[in-house]
């Protein structure tokens, strides 16, 4: 039982872990499309801010927590 709470807790610390992608210049945006909803959520967020098309430099998701976060920037 210790084990199986112990790898709970380590997947959800890595999950909460993130880099920012390099620099070129445009902002990097974060959005959380948490809980039973799917990563369509997300996409809904980042058109709904950039109406040009976006770039995803990043999608974590933790199964535990139904935890998701994308990060995207605006095309120029």
């Amino acid at each position: 039982m210790k084990k199986i709470a112990f790898m709970l807790i380590a997947l959800a610390l890595a999950a909460c872990s993130t880099t920012k992608p390099k620099s070129d210049g445009r902002e990097w945006i974060e959005v959380s499309c948490s809980g039973f909803a799917d990563w369509s959520a997300c996409n809904d967020k980042a058109a709904r801010l950039c109406p040009d098309g976006y770039n995803v430099a990043k999608r974590d998701e933790n199964w535990v927590t139904q935890g998701r976060v994308m990060t995207f920037a605006c095309k120029k």
